[in-house]
């Protein structure tokens, strides 16, 4: 539960002050998919201040606080709040709002510039004290999309990277001093006879050097990408839309000094976007990984929405961290980290979504997740298929 409070106060015909303040209540009932058990807390969600208005051909909005942000469509920059954990709720994920945050923009036209300074909020489990600071420059048109392009860099963090033997070796401090470049479009109607074909394209590229366990220091030098296309065929049947994305975050290669391994940093914003599938989004973290994705959405009615999802997961580089790097095998060779062989798995979902109006959503779903080869080669005991299923109201008074 959250209840939030929104204010704005008129300072004159072209300026505003606005506020929003809430508290956000989770609880989990047994255990998470990570088992902690019958956690939750009771925190502040929002508590930001703003200004924004008008200056001639100009528009302006500066804020500051606990807010929540996104990035283009969150491969790296929206999950601002810790899930799970001893706070409970990683199910649902509720918890978005950076704890601190600093965001300026200005725009003219359809375009818009931004400079930002975040810190996540984070449990006491999963804090790495990161700060985030960037600028970015997105264009926008209404019904058609969007392209951007920012960078961005950490120049605190204490997050801990997977080395070559993790999670016996971890790089200390592997986010510190990171810096980043993303580019992102996602655009619909550039053929004028195809009117809902739409294309996406994303791309990240990072850049740092990492202290070793022994202390030697090497480059690292990683990278993300995305492609996809959809297109909603609203004179067929039931007006399916089909969705298809390619992605590819590199993993480290184990057989060089540089290290490949990308950092997705505080990714998310939905199935649709950074989560791979509804399992795949608690086991195959964006790094690592090469990801396909089909979805085909249909709409019953306007109040009826059924959506089928297939999630196909590889391991980008063999023989090297997967996850957290927790997983390691013995060889005749040694110790060896990650999957001697790419497939991680085959995710199915199915949802149903009922809208009964826009403040009251229902939602079902069910998720089934089969091993690949490469899980069940690393694993002598057997493997299972995960299968979760789950139900959901949103309703907003």
């Amino acid at each position: 539960m959250q209840p939030k409070l929104d204010g704005r106060y008129k300072l004159g015909n072209d300026r505003e002050a606005y506020a929003s303040l809430s508290v956000g209540a989770t609880q989990t009932l047994g255990s998470d998919a990570f088992d902690y058990r019958n956690e939750g807390e009771v925190r502040f969600g929002s508590a930001a201040l703003g200004l924004r208005g008008k200056a001639s051909d100009w528009t302006y909005d500066v804020s500051f606080g606990r807010q929540p942000f996104t990035l283009g469509t969150g491969m790296l920059l929206t999950a601002g709040s810790s899930n799970g954990y001893s706070w409970g709720g990683g199910a649902s994920a509720q918890r978005k709002t950076w704890g601190r945050s600093l965001v300026a923009r200005a725009g003219t036209g359809e375009w818009t510039g931004t400079a930002f300074a975040l810190e996540p909020d984070e449990a006491p489990e999963a804090r790495t004290e990161t700060r985030v600071q960037g600028v970015a420059l997105e264009w926008a048109r209404p019904q058609m999309g969007k392209a951007g392009l920012a960078w961005f860099t950490s120049p605190r963090s204490q997050a801990i990277y997977p080395g070559d033997l993790a999670p016996l070796v971890f790089i200390e401090k592997g986010r510190e001093g990171l810096d980043t470049w993303h580019g992102w479009a996602d655009i619909t109607g550039l053929l004028p006879a195809l009117p809902t074909l739409g294309f996406r394209a994303e791309f990240a590229q990072q850049r740092n050097d990492i202290t070793r366990a022994d202390g030697s220091r090497d480059p690292m030098k990683a990278s993300a990408w995305l492609v996809g296309a959809s297109w909603w065929a609203q004179d067929l049947p039931f007006a399916p839309k089909f969705t298809y994305h390619v992605a590819r975050f590199t993993g480290d290669k184990p057989d060089t000094p540089t290290y490949e391994r990308f950092d997705p940093m505080f990714w998310g914003n939905g199935l649709e976007n950074w989560w791979f599938g509804a399992n795949g989004a608690y086991s195959w973290l964006n790094a690592n990984l090469r990801a396909r994705r089909f979805i085909v959405d249909a709409y019953l009615s306007a109040q009826d929405i059924l959506q089928f999802q297939y999630v196909r997961a590889e391991a980008d580089q063999l023989n090297s961290a997967v996850q957290f790097g927790q997983g390691v095998s013995f060889t005749s060779g040694g110790l060896v980290v990650g999957v001697p062989q790419a497939e991680l798995s085959d995710e199915f979902y199915l949802q149903y979504a009922r809208v009964f109006n826009p403040k009251l959503i229902a939602i079902a779903f069910v998720s089934r997740s089969n091993p690949g080869a490469g899980l069940k080669a690393n694993a002598p005991q057997g493997t299972t298929a995960w299968t979760t299923l789950g139900v959901g109201l949103t309703a907003n008074f």
